[in-house]
């Protein structure tokens, strides 16, 4: 009973900011509220003030949207006992900006670095901006896990993301 009641309070708390809230067939110990961006701070904010779990992590994806229109995909995880409760939104490439959740939580930032130098999302207000996993040497502008990204030893992408030596 208490992970139903985990569940009913992360669908009430996130009510109001989503524009869908989902619970997989395949995972009934999680639920998704898929959110507008510019919803993000006050959502966690929200689970925050509400001691609605933890931040697990946030993790990234290069996706496309129903027109094939390249876009990064955010989920931020939280939990609580056996729930995961994600908010997830879309950025297309031509907007890859969104706040910071620092302020409401501080070790965010690491997952924000990450999502930063790997992606290219730029992430206002994220108390460090230092690269986190890449060398300080590696090239602007290149970002090591979107599908575009062709490997700094070949001229070509891989075929279907394959690395071919």
């Amino acid at each position: 009973m208490e992970n139903m009641e985990s569940i009913n309070k992360f669908r009430e708390l996130m009510a109001e900011f989503s524009q869908n809230i989902e619970i997989p067939a395949i995972q009934p110990s999680r639920i998704d509220a898929f959110i507008n961006p510019a919803d993000l701070v006050p959502a966690v904010k929200k689970l925050h003030d509400s001691d609605w779990g933890y931040l697990i992590t946030i993790s990234a994806y290069d996706t496309v949207d129903d027109q094939g229109t390249p876009q990064i995909g955010l989920v931020y995880h939280f939990g609580e006992r056996e729930i995961i409760g994600s908010i997830r939104f879309f950025l297309p490439y031509d907007q890859l900006t969104i706040e910071s959740i620092c302020p409401v939580i501080p070790s965010a930032t690491l997952y924000e670095r990450e999502c930063m130098e790997l992606y290219g999302i730029d992430i206002i207000d994220t108390p460090d901006r230092s690269r986190l996993l890449i060398p300080d040497d590696w090239p602007e502008d290149v970002f090591p896990m979107r599908k575009s990204f062709i490997s700094l030893d070949q001229s070509q992408p891989a075929e279907n993301g394959e690395n071919h030596d």
